[in-house]
């Protein structure tokens, strides 16, 4: 209930820049990592489930919305559409988190029998209707809320201090003693002169500014410390938003942006990747599974897995076919290998 006490949301939570580009970051990578469906070593034909589970929305829209709420809520759901002739599904809706509720019956501590979903507040759905994804990590918002509370705080301060157009300062009265009334009518005069003119006229009277910028208030320190803060609760390497351990600016450069992308891939997407693969894995029919090939998206530099998949063979540490497979090579005499795990 943090989120709630805090009265963070998920949109409150993505108007912090760093959340936004962490969130685009875990859900733009895993929508460009292709699921495959396997029956041992064999590659079969996907199906409508991998390719486009719903009619009206793309494989990639679906995978995001899905990914989108195992961040930030911990569990995503799909509606079943249709069923194969053996009553697999074939066609599921990602459905919005907060457009589900699950209706439960208490049987005593901590667990609950479920019973049903209510979508979007009308009717009852069969357990059996719904897919649900259960994320190992927990939810964004809940572990997350005092810390996008903070930077938010950071923010509105930093764009009061922008938005006032007079700077901070002290009128002295250098005339005769003016009463409560009167000096609060005097500044609020000065002021609207101010708000409204380049120039403003004192009599009896003399303004000094004091000195006032996000520098000298330590904003720029903070919204620093914040930005790589969210990052860590997302898991992405720091670097990759702008961040960095020690709160200022840090360079990505080329050479290690490979390592940064397969900690990215490793920390911060496959937990969620792996939640999907099982649970897609556990409505397919059995033996079949289903993989994310992880290996081709981190293949983008041809080089560096060359030197790896080398290094790897020459090491004995695969066989001469997990190379093959690695590359993308077509094994020379055994089928494609299933793709491989970070």
């Amino acid at each position: 209930m943090s989120w709630i006490a805090e009265g963070i949301s998920r949109e409150l939570a993505l108007s912090v820049p760093a959340c936004a580009a962490c969130r685009n970051l875990v859900v733009g990578t895993a929508t460009q990592i292709t699921p495959y469906r396997y029956r041992g070593g064999e590659r079969l034909d996907p199906g409508w489930l991998l390719t486009r589970p719903d009619p009206s929305m793309t494989w990639p829209a679906t995978l995001a919305g899905t990914v989108d709420d195992l961040a930030f809520h911990g569990r995503a759901y799909w509606r079943v559409l249709d069923r194969d002739p053996e009553g697999f599904p074939r066609r599921a809706r990602w459905t919005p988190y907060l457009d589900v509720t699950p209706e439960t019956v208490s049987t005593g501590g901590s667990w609950q029998e479920l019973t049903g979903y209510r979508i979007a507040g009308v009717g009852q759905v069969a357990v059996a209707d719904v897919i649900r994804f259960d994320s190992p990590l927990p939810a964004i918002l809940v572990f997350g809320a005092p810390t996008f509370a903070q930077a938010i705080a950071n923010r509105d301060k930093a764009r009061r201090l922008a938005s006032t157009d007079l700077p901070a300062g002290v009128l002295t009265n250098e005339g005769t003693e003016l009463g409560d009334d009167e000096a609060a009518d005097l500044i609020a005069k000065f002021q609207a002169a101010r708000a409204n003119n380049g120039v403003a006229f004192l009599q009896g009277m003399s303004y000094s500014k004091e000195a006032s910028s996000a520098a000298d208030s330590e904003l720029v320190a903070q919204q620093s410390d914040d930005a790589t803060n969210v990052a860590r609760l997302w898991n992405v390497p720091v670097a990759m938003v702008g961040a960095s351990p020690s709160g200022n600016a840090s360079a990505l450069l080329y050479s290690n942006l490979s390592q940064q992308l397969a900690i990215l891939v490793s920390s911060a997407v496959q937990p969620y990747l792996r939640a999907i693969e099982e649970t897609l894995s556990d409505v397919t029919p059995t033996p079949q599974s289903v993989a994310f090939d992880v290996q081709t998206f981190l293949r983008s530099d041809p080089q560096a897995a060359a030197d790896y998949a080398i290094a790897l063979y020459g090491a004995g540490i695969i066989t001469l076919e997990e190379a093959r497979g690695y590359l993308g090579v077509p094994a020379s005499a055994a089928p494609d290998l299933a793709p491989g795990k970070v």
